[in-house]
């Protein structure tokens, strides 16, 4: 089958599996693995938009296969599958390395396709990238590019030029061009993330590892919505900040999507896999006109399955009881970053830890499920001391407000493992205190294919914690979360010293004893960053469950072997 589009998500570093590294907690609090195998969103919104035209295009997770099992062999996968676009993520940089060799693989197996990679980090060294690496032949810079993707392959069918493809950076005659920047609310409207057409696609091409968004998607499935493109915010450390987003990706940020296109996805998200939804965007920060919308369509549709929100600024008591009524089964979380108002501050965010505690209070009354606190290792100006102070705030968040039913979770991690390219931080380091230590894309490949340990691969160090200092501050913080989550009944004394014991070795620069170092965490247990199991009967869960029972008997069959 000849396909128009192949969008392939790389692992992070292409052959981990070989060598010897240390991941440490690079990811210990977001659903996927140190091998970032999660594939960004706009991959469903693009496969949507390509299919209603009537394209043909697939979904290849080669990190998913890779991390699935050791016998999966990369080139023999690729050179089986025929695409006139083969379209890779370079959204963060953790991909560097992997997006850099295994768009070299592919140039090698498929020379007379085209090569595209997009996303912010694509974007950002958009034209380094073009000159360090010959063998991509497009760069769909920015965002929204749903209808781009679609001109830009209707052009590679059909042959013509793609001079009027917006968005894209390309060759000509041996200068690199750059056609118009589209990004507008009509572009908007086009995004669409369409679980059916995720579904159909699976079973039509037959590969339902290569369509997983992560990893432990099937033994925890959850989908994804968004209300905005871009953000109203300014946190300093965010390459998808206000000011990153504005000044890098789109004219204008934010953009709001209508509420009737988010509730529709995700009543569409209840009928065809009846998982939990994560809507991604601050909704009482959008304004009460959009969420009371929002709202409304969800309870005419008769949507009712587990929601997470997410917030920027801790939401009101009014507006948490108005959440509750319309979505019974809501869980939370917010990112203070430090309890530290100061260091709050200097992170771009204003509110004060009373502020934070009467909302998670007012999320306990209202009947939230579960409600988790992120808090951020090696911000500017923070010390070790500061950390630990962090670390004895967590425990008091977490014995006073698991109450009412509701789960309180707080999480510490280190900002790993690169300080975002085109956030305040990154482009005025200077002033806030920040040593950064990788400027160009190249920079960045060859901390990830150097480097051994997670220490190795930080672009960064601040005025206060160097690289070592910043994975001392990680590893003590860690075992004191553990201590505290076996005080607090969370977890068990059996998996507390497991994991007790996985950051010791860590500390004396061994691998984790005993297991796969790269499919789990290494602070926290899996569950603990899971927010709901819940899940409905669709008519795609048989399939599901089948091929869950394959997967496990051929697991033991390769253990046994």
């Amino acid at each position: 089958m000849k396909l128009n589009v192949c969008f392939v998500h790389p692992p992070s570093i292409y052959d981990f599996r070989k060598r010897e590294l240390r991941p440490g907690p690079i990811s210990d609090v977001v659903p996927s693995t140190p091998v970032f195998e999660m594939y960004p969103i706009g991959f469903l919104s693009m496969l949507s938009s390509l299919t209603v035209n009537g394209l043909d295009a697939t979904i290849c997770n080669t990190a998913v296969h890779m991390l699935a099992s050791d016998r999966f062999d990369i080139r023999d996968f690729l050179r089986k599958i025929h695409s006139d676009i083969y379209a890779l993520d370079l959204h963060w940089l953790p991909h560097a390395q992997g997006a850099y060799e295994i768009s070299r693989i592919i140039r090698e197996l498929h020379p007379n396709s085209k090569i595209l990679l997009g996303g912010f980090s694509a974007t950002y060294f958009r034209q380094e990238i073009m000159m360090e690496m010959p063998w991509v032949d497009y760069i769909l810079a920015g965002d929204l590019q749903e209808q781009p993707i679609v001109d830009l392959s209707n052009a590679v069918e059909s042959g013509k030029a793609v001079t009027d493809v917006n968005n894209l950076v390309y060759r000509d005659a041996g200068k690199i061009r750059e056609n118009r920047r589209s990004n507008s609310p009509e572009d908007l409207k086009k995004l669409f993330i369409n679980y059916e057409i995720l579904a159909k696609n699976t079973l039509r091409h037959g590969d339902i590892l290569g369509h997983m968004p992560y990893y432990g998607w099937l033994r925890n499935p959850e989908a994804f919505t968004l209300i905005e493109h871009g953000c109203q915010f300014n946190c300093g450390f965010c390459g998808g900040s206000n000011f990153a987003y504005s000044t890098n990706y789109g004219s204008t940020s934010p953009m709001f999507r209508d509420p009737s296109r988010v509730a529709e996805e995700m009543e569409l998200v209840q009928d065809v896999i009846g998982s939990p939804v994560f809507i991604a965007g601050d909704l009482y920060a959008a304004g009460e006109k959009y969420y009371s919308k929002l709202f409304r369509e969800i309870r005419e549709r008769k949507i009712d399955i587990p929601v997470l929100t997410e917030y920027f600024v801790p939401p009101p008591p009014d507006y948490l009881s108005t959440l509750n009524s319309t979505i019974p089964e809501y869980s939370a979380e917010i990112s203070p970053e430090s309890s530290s108002e100061r260091i709050r501050r200097e992170a771009g965010k204003t509110y004060t830890n009373h502020d934070l505690e009467k909302s998670i209070e007012a999320a306990s009354k209202s009947g939230c499920r579960k409600f988790d606190a992120y808090f951020t290792i090696g911000l500017p100006h923070q010390t070790e001391k500061d950390v630990m102070d962090d670390v004895r705030y967590t425990e008091s968040l977490d014995s006073r407000f698991n109450r009412n039913g509701m789960d309180m979770r707080s999480f510490i991690s280190p900002l790993t493992p690169f300080l975002d390219p085109g956030s305040l931080y990154y482009e005025y380091s200077e002033k806030y205190g920040i040593k950064i230590l990788a400027r160009k894309f190249m920079d960045y490949y060859w901390l990830l294919e150097r480097g051994k340990s997670w220490r190795d691969f930080l672009n960064y160090e601040t005025d206060t914690m160097s690289r070592a200092d910043i994975e001392h501050a990680t590893y003590t913080a860690g075992l004191m979360m553990i201590r505290k989550s076996a005080r607090n009944g969370s977890i068990s004394e059996e998996n507390a010293r497991s994991i007790a014991e996985n950051i010791v070795s860590y500390t004396h620069g061994d691998t984790i004893p005993g297991k796969n170092n790269w499919g789990n965490h290494l602070t926290y247990l899996n569950k603990e960053i899971e927010w709901s199991t819940k899940h409905s009967v669709t008519g795609i869960s048989p399939l599901v469950f089948i091929y869950m029972a394959y997967d496990s008997i051929a697991r033991m069959l390769r253990i046994r072997n």
